[in-house]
Formats: structure tokens, C-alpha cells, sequence
């Protein structure tokens, strides 16, 4: 029973990726999609990611260890899609204008990301699969008969990202655990309800402020989707909370009291 539970909580988490992905393709063209490098950073790297992916069950496939597939599916969807990207583009996809650039962008990741996942797990989830692929919009080189028609996309070169790049984002994706986890911990303290009510104080000592330095561009509000971001290199409190991802980093969370929009 407890085998199959967990199976079936890892085909809903892929399903709803999915239904995700499809929900916000309404009326987007795939034959015209946002080129990589003019891609936003944030979409650049999900579709980099997907490379990764690939590889994985490329590999699994060729060793016939069809475990190896359907585990990095389900991290792909939990890790990466459900726990990082999906929800923080969800303002641009929501709320930006039909045909902007920013939307576009966003679409052409999640139509490449939903194009991998159904390709990639076709052999082994092959009723949904095929279900996904009739609804789906398709490029002209697709055969939009059925899924198992079309080949496993390769490895995509466009879609990798420098040595500088992947440690910046591997960084972000750093300072984010430890922030989830303070966040968490305000939740269940009641200190604020939501993480876009809340102001985040980072306090740094110097490691954790030499690996701050490469990310202090980013928007971090957008990112740990939190109202306000501070940063501070004085002495933490002591019911600061921190985490093994960033050494030197201690963070608190409080509600924001500036005025709403």
C-alpha cells in the first residue's frame, strides 16, 4: 500500500506539472519561440535544466534502468518546476500583457519543458503522455499524432549556460533553501501567513557575504517571492534561523509593514 501511494503522489506531482505547463499554452504558437540567449535569465535557466534531465534518462533508458527515468522525472518536477520556477513565474504569466516579450518568454520555457517531460516519459506513462500530446500545441517538424511518433529530444547546446552562470544560479538556488526554511519556520510560528507578506533580513558574515556578492543583482524579492529583501553584516539574533547550503548566513522573517499596492 505504501508503495503504491508513493507512486501514485509521484504521477500526480508529474501531472500537474503538466496541467500547469498546458493551462498558460493557451494560444501560444510554437513555431515562433523566444530564442535562448534572448530568453529572461529565469527561463534560461529552466530550460537548461532540461538538459540535465536528458542526459539522466537518456542513460537510464540505454542501462534498461527505467527507475533512473522516473526518479529524475519526479525531481525535475518537484525540485527544479514545483519548489523554484513555476511559482515565481506565476506574476508573469498571469498578469503581463498577451504577446509581450516577458510572457513569451516564459511560455517558450514551459512549452519546452512540457515538449521534454512527455517525450521523455512516453515510454513508461504512455496513455497520459499521449493524452498531454493531443491537447498540446506543436511545432510544424512534430508529428502531432501521437507522442510515441517523435524522438526523445537530445541535448541542446543553446540551452547551456557558462561556468559563471550555472554558479550564480546554483547560488540563488542556495540562499533560497535557507530562506524556505525560515520561511517555513514562520508559518508554523504564525508569524506571517503568506511569504509575499513577509520581509526577509539576511545577515551575512564574510563567506556568506563574498557568495552574496555574486547574486546582489538579482531581484531576490521575485525570487524567494517575498514583499521585501534587507540585508545586514551585524550580528544575527539569536533565533535567526540558517542552513547547511550557505555557510554564514542567518536569516529572519517578519511581516512587512510597509503599505500594500
Amino acid at each position: 500500500d505504501e508503495i503504491f501511494k508513493q507512486l501514485s503522489q509521484n504521477y500526480l506531482k508529474f501531472r500537474n506539472t503538466a496541467r500547469y505547463c498546458l493551462g498558460n499554452l493557451d494560444g501560444f504558437d510554437p513555431n515562433h519561440l523566444v530564442a535562448p540567449n534572448e530568453m529572461e535569465a529565469l527561463d534560461r535557466w529552466a530550460i537548461t535544466r532540461l538538459n540535465g534531465l536528458i542526459q539522466k534518462c537518456f542513460q537510464g533508458y540505454d542501462d534498461f534502468d527505467f527507475n533512473v527515468v522516473t526518479h529524475a522525472v519526479n525531481d525535475f518536477c518537484v525540485v527544479d518546476m514545483s519548489n523554484f520556477y513555476l511559482d515565481i513565474i506565476k506574476d508573469r504569466l498571469y498578469c503581463s500583457a498577451i504577446g509581450s516579450y516577458e510572457r513569451r518568454s516564459a511560455q517558450t520555457a514551459i512549452y519546452r519543458i512540457l515538449d521534454t517531460l512527455v517525450r521523455v516519459i512516453s515510454p513508461i506513462l504512455v496513455f497520459t503522455s499521449d493524452e498531454i500530446w493531443e491537447v498540446m500545441p506543436h511545432e510544424a517538424s512534430d508529428n502531432a499524432e501521437s507522442v510515441l511518433l517523435n524522438d526523445i529530444p537530445e541535448v541542446n547546446a543553446d540551452w547551456k549556460l557558462s561556468e559563471e552562470k550555472a554558479a550564480y544560479w546554483a547560488n540563488i538556488m542556495a540562499f533560497r533553501g535557507v530562506v524556505n526554511l525560515a520561511l517555513e519556520k514562520a508559518r508554523a510560528a504564525k508569524v506571517c501567513k503568506k511569504s509575499t507578506d513577509a520581509k526577509v533580513t539576511l545577515y551575512l558574515d564574510e563567506k556568506a557575504q563574498a557568495v552574496y556578492e555574486t547574486i546582489k543583482d538579482a531581484d531576490l524579492e521575485q525570487l524567494f517571492i517575498v514583499s521585501k529583501v534587507d540585508v545586514s553584516t551585524g550580528a544575527a539574533p539569536a533565533d535567526a534561523v540558517t542552513g547547511e547550503a550557505v555557510e554564514g548566513l542567518a536569516v529572519t522573517v517578519e511581516v512587512n509593514q510597509d503599505p500594500k499596492c
